[in-house]
């Protein structure tokens, strides 16, 4: 056998030990901005206009809860206004006639954004303010000398819970040239894939779903908080 093909067979070889990667079901791609979910820190105001003695200013625990009077714990966090006020409604309407709740978002807690694959320092990256996918990588150390930087794999949260993707270039404005500048949300990931895209999914499967409990799916839905 050639040097050449001793070569390709250990290619073939090392590529048969890589790790397979879960199959992610991802949703189509939507602008349209999904409902704002509490989160543990957060702060709140409870207001019961028919009990005003109830109305409560409070802040999410570390478990997601919220304690309120007379009907004790509440899971607050990884809900809508709406649904949390649905919640609150349903449990006073245990000890009230027909109660109307009204749930008023305080201060919240940091918006921080993950960064990984190439790129220096990889982890969260905090948004003091809006921020852009390019800013974010360069916040994150820039990219390694191997990074594909055409070809960033963007992962958010959709409406229904689900995950979404896009790829996006962030080559192009380094180069200068006029180019979209893609806008971060809250708990956006960023992947810069080194050789291709479809190393993503071992990304996926080694680097997200292992630093957070439950995958990506659950990153996102929040399952496993509910």
């Amino acid at each position: 056998m050639t040097f050449a093909g001793l070569g390709l067979a250990r290619l073939a070889h090392a590529a048969e030990r890589m790790p397979r990667a879960y199959d992610i079901p991802f949703a189509t791609w939507s602008d349209e901005e999904p409902l704002y979910l509490f989160y543990p820190g957060d702060k709140l105001e409870i207001v019961v206009p028919s009990a005003p003695e109830l109305n409560r200013q409070t802040q999410i625990g570390p478990d997601g809860r919220i304690t309120l009077a007379l009907i004790g714990q509440v899971m607050a966090a990884y809900r809508s206004v709406p649904e949390l006020q649905q919640v609150v409604a349903a449990k006073y309407a245990q000890i009230l006639r027909d109660p109307t709740i009204f749930v008023y978002p305080g201060d919240t807690t940091p918006m921080r954004v993950l960064v990984g694959g190439e790129v220096r320092n990889p982890g969260w990256v905090d948004m003091m303010a809006d921020m852009d996918a390019l800013q974010a990588t360069l916040a994150a150390g820039g990219f390694t000398d191997g990074a594909k930087r055409e070809k960033v794999m963007l992962i958010r949260r959709g409406r229904n819970g689900g995950a979404m993707q896009r790829i996006i270039d962030l080559k192009t404005p380094l180069k200068g040239k006029a180019s979209e500048m893609v806008a971060l949300r809250r708990f956006d990931i960023l992947y810069v894939p080194r050789s291709g895209i479809a190393e993503a999914g071992v990304f996926m499967n080694q680097w997200v779903n292992n630093l957070i409990p439950g995958g990506v799916q659950n990153y996102f839905m929040y399952q496993a908080f509910n």
